[in-house]
């Protein structure tokens, strides 16, 4: 759920996305992270990630940061049915609470998990992907990006969220001392990014900031 206060303009978007309503399945998980203090997509870029999918129809979906699923749940469900969904996350815990979301919504069996430090673990990662979710520790974006972009299929996706991290990144907002460091390596990451000759990238002020780039070459 949201872990901030957000602005007028948030406030407005979340309100009209409030008519197209909440899906059951949603409103299950929401509650449940609601209850246990559980960090979830905010809203408005749900709907930005939804659409990603639907418009890029992937195959192969690679997600660092499965959480409880909900984000696994909704590329699942908005991509082709034989798509595979291929999900790291540290915490078993959450994995196994995961599961047994994804079960409910009988996708259990297009759902492979990685358990572990994705610090280890996305190095190692084989295949390339169509689509690529990066949600993980933000400290260790720029340490992945070398490897992700790699495993990024010619014209798939990756959306990376929280990059603009409450405003910090930008200099909207001040940042709070013990971030400092954080923000520094989120702003490196972009700057990565951005100069990344192989992927065509946009960073855009949805929710807490996401960056969408696409494999040119």
């Amino acid at each position: 759920m949201p872990f901030k206060t957000p602005g007028k303009t948030s406030e407005y978007i979340r309100e009209l996305l409030k008519l197209s309503g909440v899906l059951p399945w949603e409103k299950r998980i929401l509650e449940y992270a609601d209850k246990n203090i559980i960090a979830v997509l905010l809203p408005e870029t749900a709907a930005f990630l939804r659409q990603a999918v639907m418009l890029s129809k992937p195959v192969r979906i690679l997600e660092i940061g499965t959480a409880i699923g909900y984000s696994g749940i909704l590329m699942l469900k908005a991509a082709p049915s034989n798509a595979k969904l291929y999900t790291i996350e540290y915490d078993e815990r959450r994995i196994e609470t995961a599961k047994s979301f994804f079960r409910d919504e009988g996708l259990i069996d297009r759902v492979v998990f990685y358990a572990g430090d994705s610090t280890e673990i996305v190095p190692n990662i084989s295949g390339e992907f169509d689509f690529i979710f990066l949600d993980g520790p933000k400290a260790q974006y720029c340490e992945y990006l070398p490897f992700l972009s790699r495993a990024l299929a010619l014209g798939g996706v990756m959306l990376c969220d929280n990059v603009l991290y409450e405003g910090m990144v930008s200099g909207e907002k001040e940042i709070k001392n013990h971030k400092g460091g954080l923000v520094k390596k989120l702003d490196l990451f972009l700057r990565k990014l951005m100069a990344d000759k192989s992927l065509v990238t946009s960073v855009l002020p949805v929710g807490d900031g996401v960056s969408l780039s696409i494999k040119a070459n």
